[in-house]
């Protein structure tokens, strides 16, 4: 029975091989870097700093960092959030929310969890509180001049603070 499907196996594995539906990398998976899509935050954010009514900012981050992605939402209470991601120069993901809105409304939309805060971090000369984020990723959130700073992404402590000091050192795009 086995040598009768056997065969039938290695046919199936040889064509999808051959149609290149499945490759093999003994090192595991790769980003391919050219695949992910660039956005001009600079212009991103100053489209959206004119339809807001907060101040909106626009972090120097490392020449490594790649910002992937830009949009903005609507709270429940009608808040606006302007958000940017970037990947780290280590390949992370992480994402600035910068909003009017209130906290808890913020933390919530963004985090898909009722806001719980796990303790208080110290980055760029501010509190930031920590909540736990989506996929065991964390939430920081802060106040800067009555406008909710959230950065929420799967990166590291040290690139958490490097987003952290940049928007509290940025000045706003208008």
């Amino acid at each position: 029975m086995i040598f009768a499907i056997l065969p039938l196996v290695l046919v199936a594995f040889g064509f999808a091989g051959f149609a290149g539906m499945c490759s093999f990398n003994p090192g595991g998976p790769s980003v391919d870097s050219g695949a992910v899509p660039t956005v001009d935050v600079s212009g991103e954010l100053r489209s959206d700093a004119a339809t807001t009514d907060f101040p909106v900012v626009e972090p120097e981050l490392p020449p490594s960092w790649r910002a992937n992605s830009a949009n903005t939402t609507t709270l429940p209470s009608h808040q606006r959030v302007v958000k940017v991601g970037w990947l780290t120069g280590e390949g992370n993901y992480l994402r600035l929310a910068q909003s009017n809105g209130a906290e808890e409304e913020l933390v919530a939309a963004e985090t898909r969890h009722a806001p719980q805060a796990e303790g208080v971090v110290r980055a760029g000369g501010a509190n930031w509180v920590d909540y736990r984020g989506m996929r065991d990723e964390q939430a920081w959130v802060t106040d800067r001049n009555g406008v909710r700073l959230l950065i929420t992404g799967n990166a590291s402590e040290e690139e958490f603070r490097t987003l952290a000091e940049a928007a509290l050192a940025a000045e706003p795009v208008r």
